[in-house]
């Protein structure tokens, strides 16, 4: 068991560790400043564009907690043996974290829908993502298939984060002069999707077997996650209809 900053980390995940504080570390400071530009925008008429950047907001903020519950599941409680995982506590810690990120999403995509797009799919997206993160949360979890399933319920769920890009290079196209605003929070929602994906045991593995290690692997998801988020962050803050 290696140490970090004074913490029993499983051996071979001390790059990894300090990684996910640093991607903790990015995220708090854009809620920061997010949190200052929407005490800002409040001064301003435009309703839409305070409540698009306070749905940014939002998710940001449960994009954070949701990692540090995940940072705990990994490291502390399961140090990433698999049939740990749907052993009480653990598997509440994995189940609370995924559930608060599913609903930033949700919460974001009906703002889009009612306040951008004048409810033009009527909440369908996010109704699909609160219903998968609901059952994904109250399923019964007892045994390292159970949590297969559910993890599979769960990325259904993420799937419509990929609507959000989608949404905005319509917006970008229909709507010249939020073009660049628009392609910024498509191409972030895109970049941090492909990010956080790539940590999979399958990519790990296919990454591995063209000479990368574990850690560069890590390493590239989280810059990766970084600049998608900045992006993101660019594209809200300067988004106005």
């Amino acid at each position: 068991m290696a140490v970090v900053f004074g913490l029993p980390i499983p051996d071979g995940y001390e790059i990894p560790f300090i990684l996910t504080l640093i991607i903790l570390l990015v995220k708090l400071i854009l809620c920061i400043f997010l949190s200052y530009k929407v005490a800002k925008k409040r001064k301003e008429e435009n309703v839409v564009a305070i409540q698009f950047l306070s749905g940014v907001l939002f998710l940001m903020l449960v994009l954070f907690l949701s990692r540090i519950l995940y940072m705990i599941f990994d490291f502390f409680l399961t140090k990433f043996v698999q049939v740990t995982y749907p052993i009480f506590p653990n598997i509440w810690y994995w189940k609370t974290a995924s559930l608060i990120s599913a609903y930033g999403i949700g919460v974001l995509l009906l703002i889009i829908d009612r306040r951008i797009l004048q409810f033009k799919f009527k909440g369908i997206f996010a109704i699909i993502v609160f219903a998968a993160a609901t059952f994904q949360f109250f399923y019964p979890v007892s045994t390292t298939d159970d949590f297969q399933f559910v993890s599979t319920i769960g990325v259904v769920g993420s799937m419509a984060m990929l609507v959000i890009p989608i949404l905005f290079f319509w917006i970008g196209a229909k709507t010249p002069g939020l073009r660049k605003i628009a392609f910024s929070v498509a191409f972030g929602a895109i970049i941090y999707a492909v990010g956080g994906s790539l940590v999979s045991a399958t990519f790990i593995n296919i990454f591995i077997g063209v000479g990368l290690t574990q850690d560069m692997v890590y390493a590239i998801s989280i810059g990766m996650k970084a600049v998608g988020l900045v992006l993101i962050t660019y594209g809200a803050t300067h988004f106005s209809i």
